[in-house]
């Protein structure tokens, strides 16, 4: 068998590494550093802790600067929170740190490529090393997604009956010459949706106009339950009550109406 390449494994490595989760760190609000890691015997000996929130805060992470007094929303859910750990890996005559990211369930949702420093001071060498470990925690771009349901939707009221009086006739008028009427075109005929029939199909429904017996709409499953795509209109299609409707989005607001109109 043979042996992989050192730079093959490296690289592997890296690219695991750079993967890890990396699109799951902007689902968190909140980070939160210790006073003291376990490398270290005091609280913010040689300035750790103190650079590590500094780090995070010009990477643009809200960092907690105590636990005891949780913003409302992170009272209500403790998941928001990432709480970070900076751990020294074992080398010989270098300095290696690692920041660790872990979710409320103690999970690792990151962890920086570890960084090194050959400098013999201990302040210094910390530093550096915590420095060089930042530098991929940089390159995730970090940027809090608020989820869609603290966003504002703006919802289009569904159509109600309306009760449509037609008005009398008007009287006929004696004329010389007759006039042929002229048939209504495609664009003025309102579409009769009780004709309209959804049917099953392997890959999710299909919308029929009766009438014409034409294909409105053909919709495709998704990885979500009762959740479609239309191929015809941008957004998804699913149903709310009795009634399918589409959800898209309109100058960058959700906008939801009836599919059928």
């Amino acid at each position: 068998m043979k042996y992989l390449s050192p730079l093959f494994v490296f690289f592997l490595i890296l690219s695991q590494n750079a993967v890890f989760c990396q699109n799951d760190i902007n689902n968190y609000k909140y980070v939160s550093v210790p006073d003291r890691f376990d490398f270290l015997k005091s609280a913010d000996q040689y300035q750790v802790n103190s650079l590590t929130k500094f780090l995070l805060e010009k990477n643009g992470f809200l960092v907690l600067n105590t636990s005891s007094n949780y913003p409302e929303d992170l009272v209500n859910d403790r998941c928001l929170l990432l709480n970070i750990n900076v751990e020294k890996i074992k080398g010989f005559l270098n300095t290696k740190l690692e920041v660790q990211f872990r979710n409320c369930k103690n999970e690792l949702v990151f962890k920086s490529a570890i960084g090194t420093s050959k400098l013999k001071d201990f302040k210094k060498g910390y530093h550096a090393a915590l420095r060089a470990a930042f530098e991929s925690v940089a390159e995730l771009n970090y940027s809090y997604k608020t989820p869609i349901s603290a966003k504002q939707i703006e919802k289009v009221p569904l159509p109600t009956p309306v009760e449509v009086i037609t008005p009398p006739a008007p009287p006929k008028v004696a004329t010389t010459s007759s006039v042929p009427s002229v048939p209504p075109t495609p664009d003025d005929v309102t579409k009769d949706i009780s004709k309209v029939k959804i049917t099953p199909t392997d890959y999710g429904f299909k919308v029929i106009d009766e009438s014409t017996a034409t294909i409105l709409h053909t919709l495709h499953a998704t990885i979500y339950d009762d959740v479609f795509l239309i191929d015809n209109l941008p957004g998804i299609v699913y149903k709310r009550g009795n009634q399918w409707v589409r959800e898209f989005v309109v100058n960058q607001k959700i906008v939801i109406e009836p599919l059928l109109k």
